[in-house]
C-alpha cells in the first residue's frame, strides 16, 4: 500500500491507519506496554477459535488458544481444544493466532494485508473508539464463505 493510501483508508471510526497508529503510540506512552488481547476466528459453519496474549513490557509471554463448535441442537459452544503457552513454550502448538505484539501486528497490517490489490480484493481497516486498531484486512472480490485475510481484535485490556 502506498503511503497516501494509508491515510486514504477509513472505517466506520473514520480514523485511518496512520492516525490510529499515532494513537496507539500515545496510549503506550500513558498506559505502558503491558496489556491483554483477543485475535478470533468464526466461521459461518459454527466454527471457531479466540487466541488470547498476555504482553508484559512488550513482549509476548503467555498465548492461551480455545477452539469451538456451535452445537447445531442446542446453539451451544462446545470446546473442541484448549490449551495456554507460557514463555518457555511459547509457539509450541500449530492451532491459533501468532503470537505478536500489537505494534507487531500494525507493521504486520501495513505490510501484508493493505499492501492487498485494490482491483482483486476489498481492504478493510477499523479502529475502537479511541482510535487503536481492531480490523486490518482483505477479502477477495468475489468470495463467498470465510474469506477475510487479516487481523481481527475483539477485545483488549491494559495491564499494570
Amino acid at each position: 500500500m502506498q503511503n497516501s493510501e494509508l491515510t486514504s483508508l477509513k472505517g466506520d471510526s473514520d480514523i485511518n491507519y496512520k492516525e490510529s497508529f499515532a494513537k496507539w503510540n500515545e496510549l503506550k506512552k500513558t498506559n505502558g506496554n503491558s496489556y491483554t488481547y483477543q485475535a478470533t476466528f468464526s466461521s459461518w459453519t459454527g466454527f471457531g477459535s479466540i487466541t488470547e496474549f498476555r504482553i508484559e513490557n512488550g513482549k509476548v509471554v503467555s498465548r492461551t488458544y480455545q477452539e469451538f463448535s456451535i452445537n447445531d441442537t442446542t446453539g451451544q459452544k462446545e470446546i473442541r481444544d484448549i490449551y495456554t503457552e507460557t514463555v518457555d513454550d511459547l509457539n509450541s502448538h500449530e492451532r491459533g493466532v501468532t503470537p505478536l505484539t500489537i505494534d507487531e501486528l500494525y507493521d504486520s497490517c501495513a505490510k501484508d494485508y493493505l499492501i492487498a490489490d485494490t482491483d482483486e480484493n476489498t481492504l478493510y481497516f477499523n479502529t475502537e473508539l479511541n482510535g487503536t486498531m481492531n480490523l486490518c484486512g482483505y477479502v477477495p472480490n468475489n468470495c463467498a464463505d470465510d474469506c477475510y485475510h487479516g487481523i481481527r481484535i475483539n477485545s483488549f485490556q491494559w495491564i499494570d
